[in-house]
């Protein structure tokens, strides 16, 4: 009975957090190394389809600039200064996976100075698209130049979660969610659980399965 109080209460605690502008995480300390930059410039690997890919990010502060075009599989770079976050790239069995220590789902420091920075361009083969965000402060920008028809599926666990989309976009986003507060900039419309931008360019379907925090829809 005691445990399941103790439970209890602790879920109360987080959704009390959750209601403040911006959740504070009680978060154990990292240490920093000189910045490293993880260079990436996969071809499509030959006599394969890749439709698929997943982005694990470690719980930390940090950015996803997304976007699509490039004759390969996927370019880019991922600039850190934790060592633990030194990715992994593999393309296997259709999809293309890009890992970072995910840190066994511990809430973990993000102290002043850290680094965490992904500037990704896909592939226009690249259809699916899973973002996991374990636990932090994320931003994810997702440019115009994903193709039309891009489904982007986005798992955030407690935190701050921030996400762009361009204005020209046709974005359907559905959100579900635990104790979190949603909010809005620019000219979104708000159905039940679901919010769309207008946009008249290329349709994007967005799931967003957010646990406890704070997240905000932008179109710019």
């Amino acid at each position: 009975m005691k445990q399941k109080l103790s439970l209890f209460m602790a879920t109360l605690a987080l959704a009390a957090l959750a209601c403040n502008s911006l959740i504070k995480l009680p978060l154990s300390g990292t240490k920093t190394i000189p910045t490293e930059t993880f260079s990436i410039d996969e071809p499509v690997p030959a006599g394969a389809t890749v439709t698929d890919a997943t982005l694990v990010m470690a719980p930390s502060s940090a950015t996803l600039a997304l976007a699509g075009g490039t004759n390969g599989l996927v370019e880019g770079e991922i600039i850190y200064n934790v060592a633990e976050w030194k990715p992994t790239l593999t393309a296997t069995d259709g999809v293309l996976h890009i890992e970072q220590n995910p840190q066994d789902d511990k809430i973990v420091s993000v102290g002043e100075g850290t680094l965490n920075q992904w500037n990704l361009k896909l592939g226009n083969g690249i259809v699916n698209v899973r973002v996991e965000c374990p636990a932090g402060d994320f931003t994810l920008d997702f440019a115009d130049t994903l193709p039309d028809g891009v489904t982007i599926t986005v798992v955030m666990g407690a935190g701050n979660l921030r996400l762009v989309v361009p204005d020209g976009i046709a974005a359907a986003i559905k959100v579900t969610r635990g104790p979190s507060n949603v909010s809005t900039e620019g000219g979104w419309t708000k159905d039940g659980s679901s919010y769309t931008n207008g946009g008249s360019g290329s349709a994007w379907a967005i799931d967003v399965d957010m646990g406890v925090g704070n997240l905000t829809l932008a179109s710019r």
